[in-house]
């Protein structure tokens, strides 16, 4: 599927192609509908970049209890 925006319609709106794209990554990700990579991705934006773009605006990282079980799962396999 392919979106058009006008140029004009950004300019109303006070946009940037490159700031529509990160306020509608955001939307996804606080959604849950898109991971921290594919919200970055969608960005256009290195993931550490755009964790600090959510740092800044004080958004959470979707992070859960099976998040950081798999985080001390790799941590044992690298036996850090």
């Amino acid at each position: 599927m392919r979106l058009e925006i006008s140029t004009d319609f950004l300019t109303h709106v006070g946009f940037t192609e490159s700031e529509l794209r990160q306020e509608l990554a955001i939307i996804f990700y606080k959604r849950g509908n898109i991971s921290l990579g594919k919200a970055a991705e969608f960005a256009h934006m290195h993931k550490i970049a755009f964790q600090r773009l959510l740092a800044d605006r004080k958004i959470p990282l979707n992070y859960d209890i099976s998040d950081l079980e798999q985080d001390l799962k790799t941590l044992e396999k690298l036996d850090l």
